[in-house]
């Protein structure tokens, strides 16, 4: 009896810490990175985050999404890999020209994949994508 109270309580030790293990690569996002996550990505759980060689810090979400943020900690790119993005994303994060272009088109809920660089927002659908100009506030298609 003795000795069957002494490997339960060892195998339930190792769960822990088994579990703790899982939790790395969460413990080891910044805060900015932790919030976003959290407010876009709820249900999801961060399976890697790296920091690249350009500075970059990237967080993968399990069976989910990766999310590109650079050195201040502003998202990137945000890669549904083959899954859509969440509205509530495509609402808060981009545009509010960009975001009622997306409404009329009835693609809110088709956005795949988000990148941004200093002056443009490429927004990927389906079968196509759609560069929003920041400087001059035009929406185009590719031809």
């Amino acid at each position: 009896m003795k000795r069957n109270s002494i490997l339960g309580i060892i195998t339930l030790g190792l769960i822990i810490l088994m579990g703790a293990c899982n939790d790395n690569a969460w413990d080891e996002l910044p805060k900015p990175m932790m919030e976003f996550i959290t407010k876009y990505f709820p249900q999801g759980e961060v399976a890697t985050y790296v920091t690249d060689a350009a500075g970059n810090h990237i967080a993968t979400i399990r069976n989910g999404s990766t999310i590109t943020f650079n050195d201040d900690y502003a998202w990137v790119d945000v890669n549904g890999n083959g899954s859509v993005l969440p509205e509530m994303f495509i609402y808060d994060e981009l545009p509010t020209p960009l975001y009622r272009y997306l409404q009329e088109m009835e693609q809110t809920d088709a956005v795949y994949r988000v990148q941004r660089t200093a002056d443009t927002i490429r927004v990927e659908l389906l079968n196509t994508y759609i560069t929003y100009d920041e400087t001059t506030g035009s929406i185009s298609y590719p031809q």
